[in-house]
């Protein structure tokens, strides 16, 4: 009897696994931005006024805003460094960000409490589709596509490595004779060209490290596969030190994405491209001179890849969603730093994050997701 019975639940689980459709695996990617710079903390200030609060339900357990306030206040009387959250959670999206996996909630960004844009896009995806909704996140701040993402088709050839070692120590040459007590070691065209590349190679490693874990790392997994079905950028600061780079970035994205595509087989896979919007309303194309800034070039090149890919693609402004209220705080007379209780109410960190602030990276996830449905619906 236990034998037949054994045998019974395990051709349901097959039966469930065969019925099941497969699960829907987004790939999000980038820098610092990507990783989540939203602060928890303006949020819950915000949830507790009636002029913010319907902004957050999503965010909160059952809606509740009553209960998420008495909570998260009950824990600052208790221990003001640690404030406890009421979120909401959904157990049909799942998330892994390097090392960190479950059901899709707030927790998932840098700093480890914060959050980024995956938090609405999940909400917008997870709507959208009957089947699970997995969104794995590789990205790492600080990094740029003209070296730490650059993929293999526009790698520079070993000849122009080469060249650049050497260029780099002629200038480490003349600082040694300069600097005779900070002496700088020589390097070689292997130490110059280890960089590059290899975030591009991070993240397929962990992209595929993660789908051949799926049912250790989620317990709704039911076996039943899964299909690669878009991916979403979100990148551009670091970019816009080096000429070169900021000149060729849209070119080194488009080389990017169709390698993505190779090196994943899927050639046609949908991607949203979400266009840098440092500084809002304030940021300006030209310079003193009436050039285009760095800064412009990158999101003409982000802003074109709709354009260079069709139907594929879709490019996203972000400055749209600059968030005006911790703006006026930051700009405002004598800055943040003359209220920062109050600056703390919108945001946390510096206009290259911006500001920290959580409505900024809920609009844009949510953008990117409204986006990535308009894809994969056509």
């Amino acid at each position: 009897m236990l034998l037949r019975a054994l045998i019974l639940v395990l051709a349901g689980s097959a039966s469930l696994a065969q019925d099941a459709k497969p699960v829907k695996v987004f790939l999000l990617a980038g820098q610092s931005n990507m990783e989540g710079k939203g602060f928890p903390e303006p949020l819950a200030y915000q949830v507790s006024t009636e002029e913010f609060r319907t902004r957050w339900t999503r965010f909160i357990a059952g809606g509740d805003h009553a209960a998420f306030t008495a909570r998260y206040q009950a824990s600052l009387e208790k221990d003001p460094g640690n404030p406890e959250f009421a979120w909401s959670e959904r157990d049909d999206v799942w998330i892994d960000f390097l090392g960190r996996h479950g059901n899709l909630t707030v927790g998932y960004g840098v700093p480890s409490k914060g959050f980024g844009p995956e938090y609405m896009f999940g909400q917008v995806l997870g709507d959208h589709f009957e089947e699970p909704v997995l969104l794995i996140k590789t990205a790492w701040g600080g990094k740029s596509i003209g070296r730490d993402f650059r993929s293999p088709s526009t790698m520079p050839s070993a000849e122009e490595f080469a060249a650049m070692a050497s260029e780099e120590n002629a200038q480490r040459k003349e600082h040694n004779e300069k600097h005779p007590d900070k002496v700088k070691p020589m390097t070689t065209a292997e130490e110059i060209a280890g960089p590059y590349g290899h975030f591009y190679r991070e993240t397929l490693r962990y992209t595929r490290e993660c789908l051949a874990d799926l049912e250790g790392r989620f317990p709704g997994y039911a076996g039943q596969g899964y299909e690669l079905a878009g991916f979403v950028w979100f990148q551009g600061w670091n970019d816009q030190f080096n000429p070169e780079w900021a000149d060729n970035h849209g070119n080194y994205l488009a080389a990017m994405l169709q390698d993505l595509r190779g090196d994943l087989g899927v050639p046609d896979l949908p991607a949203v491209i979400g266009v840098v919007g440092f500084d809002g309303p304030h940021d300006k194309p030209l310079d003193g001179k009436g050039n285009e800034t760095a800064r412009a070039k990158i999101k003409r090149g982000q802003a074109a890849m709709q354009v260079r890919f069709g139907g594929s693609v879709r490019s996203v402004t972000t400055a749209e969603f600059w968030d005006m209220e911790a703006d006026a705080i930051y700009r405002g007379p004598g800055g943040w730093s003359k209220d920062p209780d109050r600056w703390r109410q919108h945001g946390n960190d510096f206009p290259y994050h911006y500001y920290g602030s959580p409505w900024f990276f809920s609009q844009a996830g949510e953008a990117f997701g409204k986006a990535m449905v308009e894809l994969v619906r056509d």
